[in-house]
């Protein structure tokens, strides 16, 4: 998660690394997916550690799920901003219909 907020914003590098992760999650990620995901990531994560568990039912299992998923939809986002970067919008005037 700190390597996806440091690759966006690389200036702020140092308050990154030295946040609480659901810190991050929650005042940096402004994505609603990504966050979602994230966050219930981070709470099974946390359970993990506990002998107490708040997610009864949940296990390793399902901290993988919410892992892929979060991967996932910081992939999309970075996948999606590549190509209307590079490609920008089709120039109306020379007939560009995105052909």
């Amino acid at each position: 998660m700190k390597d996806y907020l440091i690759r966006q914003k690389p200036e702020e590098e140092r308050s990154i690394l030295s946040a609480f992760l659901g810190t991050c999650i929650s005042q940096r990620i402004d994505d609603p997916r990504i966050k979602g995901s994230a966050k219930r990531a981070a709470w099974l994560g946390n359970d993990e550690t506990h002998y107490l568990r708040k997610w009864e039912g949940k296990d390793v299992e399902d901290l993988k799920t919410l892992i892929d998923l979060t991967v996932h939809w910081m992939l999309m986002q970075h996948l999606t901003e590549r190509y209307e970067d590079e490609m920008g919008e089709p120039n109306k005037s020379a007939g560009g219909d995105g052909r």
